[in-house]
Formats: C-alpha cells, sequence, structure tokens
C-alpha cells in the first residue's frame, strides 16, 4: 500500500509548540497518574472512626487481636500486649477462656495447621502450639515469614528471600521450593494442595513440596491482603486494593471467580459447614458472607462490625469471630443470614 503524503498547513510556529506542549503535558499526566495507581503490597486500610456493631456480644481481649485460628469450637486470639494466644471456646456468642500461651515478642501471623494446631513465626523459628495450649518452640531455623502444616505431618515455612522450606516436624530442611518475592501466607486445603500469597507483587501460586520451583503463578487482583482455604480444593483471597473477593480451585491453582465486595477486604474465612465465604470490610467496619453456589457471589449477610477487623474465624458451629486491631476485643456473631439464591 502506498504511503500516503500529508501536506504541511501554515499552523504559527508559536502555535504549534504550545499544541504540542499540552500533548505533552496531558500524555504525561495520564501516565502519571497511570503509575501512581497502587499495586500489590496491599495492607489493611484504616478503619472508619465509628463502628456500631448490634448483632452478637463484643467481648474484651488483652491487647490488640493480630490473629484468629478456629480449631473445631475452641478459638485461638492472638493479641500483642503481652504477645500470646488466648485460647477460649465459643458457645453461640459466649467466649469462655480456656488458657493463654506466651509467644516470643514480635511474632508473626498465626495460622491453623492441617493437623488441629495452631503455628506462628517469629525471629528464629516457629513455635506449634495445640489446642490444650501445650507449646513446642522450633528454633534455629532464621527468620520465618509465615508457615503451615501439610497433610503428612511435614512444616512448610516461608522465608524473607521468598523461598518456601519444607522441613520434617522437627524443622529440619527437606527442600526448598524458590521463585517467589515474598511468602506472607501459606494455605494448605483440606485435599492437602498448597498455596501461597506472596503480596509485594499480588501473586498467588501453587507450591508443589517435591518441586524445587513455585508455580503455576497467577496474579491475585491489584493487591491481594489475606487467603484461606474453603472446602475441598479451594482457596480465597481479598483484593484489598482491588476491593474484589478471589475464588481459586487449587492444584493447579485457576481463578474460577472475582466479584466486588465492599470497601477494602482483608480478613477472608470458609464456613464450610454453611457453603459460605465471610469477608470483613475494614473500609466499612462491617464483615459479609457470600454464597458461592451458583457460580457467582450473592451476598447473604452484611453485618456492622468492631472497628478496625482485621482478622476472622467460623467456628464448627457456626459462630463468626472477628477481631479487632484497634482494641475492641472479639466480637462473636451468630448471623442471621438472607434466603438462599432461588
Amino acid at each position: 500500500m502506498p504511503l500516503r503524503v500529508h501536506r504541511r498547513t501554515a499552523l504559527p510556529a508559536a502555535l504549534l509548540a504550545l499544541a504540542v506542549g499540552l500533548t505533552g503535558c496531558s500524555a504525561t499526566s495520564q501516565l502519571e497518574e497511570f503509575n501512581q495507581v497502587q499495586q500489590g503490597d496491599a495492607r489493611p486500610a484504616e478503619s472508619p472512626q465509628v463502628a456500631n456493631p448490634v448483632e452478637g456480644e463484643v467481648v474484651p481481649a488483652l491487647g490488640t487481636v493480630l490473629a484468629l485460628v478456629a480449631i473445631g469450637d475452641l478459638v485461638a486470639a492472638q493479641v500483642d500486649d503481652p504477645p500470646g494466644l488466648e485460647i477460649g471456646r465459643v458457645d453461640g456468642t459466649r467466649w469462655i477462656p480456656e488458657t493463654t500461651v506466651d509467644l516470643p515478642a514480635g511474632a508473626g501471623l498465626a495460622s491453623p495447621g492441617h493437623d488441629g494446631t495452631v503455628l506462628v513465626p517469629y525471629g528464629d523459628g516457629v513455635v506449634v502450639v495445640t489446642p490444650a495450649g501445650d507449646a513446642r518452640t522450633i528454633s534455629g531455623l532464621g527468620p520465618v515469614t509465615a508457615a503451615a502444616v501439610t497433610a503428612d505431618g511435614r512444616i512448610l515455612t516461608g522465608d524473607p528471600d521468598g523461598d518456601v522450606v519444607v522441613r520434617d516436624a522437627e524443622g529440619v530442611e527437606q527442600n526448598r521450593v524458590t521463585g517467589l518475592n515474598s511468602v506472607d501466607r501459606i494455605s494448605v486445603a483440606r485435599d492437602g494442595s498448597v498455596t501461597a500469597l506472596s503480596r509485594p507483587d499480588t501473586i498467588i501460586a501453587s507450591i508443589d513440596p517435591g518441586e524445587t520451583g513455585a508455580g503455576p503463578l497467577l496474579r491475585a487482583g491489584k493487591g491481594a491482603g489475606m487467603l484461606a482455604a474453603f472446602g475441598e480444593g479451594t482457596v480465597v483471597a481479598s483484593d484489598t486494593v482491588g476491593g474484589t473477593l478471589l475464588v481459586y480451585s487449587t492444584s493447579p491453582i485457576r481463578l474460577h471467580q472475582q466479584f466486588p465486595v465492599a470497601a477494602a477486604p482483608w480478613a477472608v474465612a470458609g464456613d464450610d459447614a454453611g457453603g459460605l465465604v465471610w469477608v470483613t470490610s475494614t473500609g466499612t467496619n462491617t464483615v459479609q458472607a457470600y454464597d458461592l453456589g451458583d457460580g457467582i457471589g450473592v451476598r447473604r449477610a452484611d453485618i456492622a462490625t468492631v472497628r478496625q477487623p482485621d482478622s476472622l474465624v467460623v467456628t464448627e458451629s457456626g459462630t463468626v469471630v472477628v477481631g479487632s486491631s484497634d482494641g475492641e476485643g472479639l466480637h462473636l456473631i451468630r448471623p442471621t443470614l438472607s434466603a438462599p439464591p432461588s
């Protein structure tokens, strides 16, 4: 095809310079605006000052609640002042204290073990706590960023270099899975499949403990915050920056659903018995339930809760427990759900 020749116009030089300058400024401004859109490295958004929980009961905790782990109808609440796990039995909306376990200063976020234990990473290893409150410290591992237990009892730890380290029950290294920039959460689904989340680059990845490299790797929204197992071979993640909930099948990782939720979603938890996924919104001080049964998320509950609801679990009998990282304690809810989709 012949080139088309354009005639030069008699546009005055000053006007031409002005037009070019304005066009350049517009393009530069748009590019700068695009580059300023936050991607990855999600953190809980600061909540509104006013919180008005009406349903359920709010009970005090010993300081800021950093994480929650449910073992049946027991709940371990990780607090920071002093560092420890408050373990209590949940009966409806009653909190019945059972024991407290001391933790090292600066411990990372607690997570559930596949065997019913609670794992707490810290600066030189992992603390493994049984539901009865018996604690075993595995030290000498170096800084650990996240921890989990596989279906066959091996311990998985994340390190600051982005490796998932496979260890035996005593902490001895067996294998190292590389390929991530960070290991912020490790989830083991009911079928034994392992998934890891890297927040800085908002990547979610399948982890095979027998391989040396992570993968497949998928971009998880605009800024994934938290990760939790749901049912058989499924994990859910909060896209805090993008304001959506992400639902993945595992082994290998594959995105199945993504839909908008309330502002700044953070903590996520699966209610396997009820078939619901719960998610907190630090942007609105609420917690919502979504039914995934029809292939798209249908909201079944939207409940006002404590300020800065950064942690969340659902007990075996269906009590929703929300933890406040602003000193407002634990919110125990027996939710009233809307009718399921017909």
